[in-house]
């Protein structure tokens, strides 16, 4: 009977080379998104995918009895620019195919090592990639067994699973032959499961109060009026945000009764006596530090940094390098962030003597409810203004908008004592041979020359609109590379910004120019 087998696994090089590499169902093979494919040498019946993907034969020469076919990723990365670990699932032969993609195509691997290091030292998240004694790269990625909970559905799957081993310790305690006189004295291993309790339960109140939180910005934002689609997500986010809030507080209480007083006072010491049973190991994961994994030769530099996605970290670290080009001009303040267990907005407040400038990433202004508004001959000011008077705006962030796409990238606030300005901009992780190929009025600059007539700022009775040259563009560089965007019909107007990250000397120019031209203070 035949059968099908893998063979090999062969990458493409940058050069179109190709390296070959004996099949090991538990490697990541690494490949450039460049060159997002991978290929398979199968022996007997073709392999095939679970689903509806294919993997198509290529009819590279091969001896008899065997083919090459393709893994194809072009499509899924183009869409979403993913980087990181991609999985798909084999029906024939049964298994798993695994790959590491890493960034060569928009950006380079060291321009994502210094995207993810801005972000840690602005934000705090764990974006701090370890350094591995043996090999200078950075690891991309870490097997989450591993990991140190730090969000709080990682802290409830974990919890889960342990507080099964926990009922069967509790279950069938263990026993050991011991002088009358400790009969009564606790076991370490039956003490583990109260101080696990404890470490844990002190572990979801942190993550309650967090969530807690979150769902309050998110309940609030939910009431102010929003485009359809961003109704819909806040809406989506509150609801689970309560669900996770609830089963906080649920596994709080079932932890407090694991929890036995005399227990507590026992000293612990996790040595090979507590890792001989899986149940104690599981235990023992509540205070495990993280070690970084170690990586086989074959296996890529893998980044447990989020998110996967390079188009989210695009936008995030372009609102960083803002403010970092702001501070070069001497601005100094802090930053707030808003989120559960991603960063989803954030805020900075950067003063400079009298001046002060504000940016709001994901700022979300607030809709124009339609269905109120009178109509103009009815009313003696604007919609902006009319919104501003008798609609709920978010106090930190007073901005509307009077048309379903809203919600910007970035929004700039600068007052300074000639007055107040307002600048909207967006990212755009493109590709400038495919970004615009259908229709140029689909491209970014005119989506912002739209945020730039449509969006205000409400300050106080007042509504600032935005600048006459208040728009600007994000995009991965060389800025060479867009001079076909850079004078639209239409949206000439619109500033593109084409930062390296590192450090670029005319993404800088470019920045302070148009502070010039909107706030001369700021130049």
């Amino acid at each position: 009977m035949t059968r099908t087998t893998i063979e090999a696994v062969r990458v493409a090089e940058a050069d179109g080379s190709h390296i070959v590499y004996d099949w090991n169902p538990d490697l990541w093979f690494q490949i450039r998104d460049d060159q997002p494919f991978l290929d398979i040498l199968t022996r007997g019946y073709p392999a095939q995918l679970a689903g509806d993907a294919k993997l198509p034969k290529l009819t590279d020469p091969c001896e008899d009895g065997t083919q090459w076919q393709r893994w194809d990723l072009a499509e899924l990365l183009a869409r979403k620019r993913r980087a990181g670990e991609l999985t798909a699932e084999l029906k024939n032969p049964r298994g798993v195919l695994r790959c590491y993609v890493v960034p060569t195509a928009l950006l380079g691997y060291g321009d994502v090592v210094s995207m993810a290091e801005d972000v840690e030292a602005e934000l705090g998240l764990p974006g701090a990639w370890d350094v591995l004694a043996q090999r200078p790269d950075r690891t991309w990625s870490r097997p989450r067994d591993a990991l140190r909970p730090s969000m709080p559905s990682e802290t409830i799957r974990l919890v889960g699973e342990e507080m099964l081993a926990a009922h069967s310790i509790r279950r069938e305690p263990f026993v050991e032959l011991a002088p009358r006189s400790r009969m009564h004295v606790p076991l370490p291993e039956n003490a583990l499961v109260s101080l696990w309790a404890a470490r844990r339960a002190t572990q979801l109140s942190d993550h309650r109060g967090e969530v807690a939180v979150a769902l309050t910005a998110a309940t609030a934002r939910a009431a102010r009026s929003n485009p359809g689609a961003r109704q819909e997500n806040i809406e989506g986010e509150a609801r689970r945000l309560s669900a996770t809030l609830a089963r906080l507080s649920e596994l709080k209480s079932l932890l407090a009764g694991f929890v036995l007083a005399e227990e507590l006072s026992v000293q612990v010491h996790p040595g090979p006596l507590l890792q001989r049973d899986y149940r104690l190991r599981l235990l023992l994961r509540a205070f495990a530090a993280s070690p970084s994994d170690a990586m086989t030769e074959f296996e890529s530099a893998r980044s447990h940094y989020p998110p996967v996605f390079l188009n989210n970290l695009w936008e995030l670290w372009g609102a960083i390098w803002l403010v970092n080009e702001f501070r070069t001009l001497g601005f100094s303040g802090a930053c707030s962030i808003e989120g559960g267990e991603t960063i989803e907005r954030c805020q900075w407040r950067l003063e400079k003597g009298t001046s002060t400038i504000e940016l709001d990433f994901e700022a979300e202004p607030v809709l124009v409810d339609y269905s109120k508004l009178p109509p103009a001959h009815d009313r003696a000011i604007s919609a902006l203004e009319w919104v501003a008077h008798n609609q709920e705006l978010d106090a930190g962030r007073p901005f509307v908008g009077t048309e379903e796409k809203c919600s910007p990238d970035y929004l700039i606030r600068i007052t300074t004592p000639r007055g107040r300005s307002l600048l909207v901009g967006d990212a755009c992780l493109a590709s400038p041979g495919h970004h615009g190929r259908r229709s140029k009025n689909d491209t970014k600059p005119y989506t912002v020359e739209r945020y730039r007539r449509t969006i205000g700022w409400a300050a106080g009775d007042q509504i600032v609109r935005c600048h006459p040259m208040g728009g600007f563009v994000l995009f991965p560089p060389p800025a060479d590379h867009w001079l076909e965007l850079a004078t639209l019909p239409g949206a000439s107007d619109c500033m593109l910004l084409c930062p390296r990250p590192g450090g670029d000397a005319e993404a800088s120019r470019r920045l302070r120019s148009l502070l010039r031209m909107v706030a001369e203070d700021e130049g």
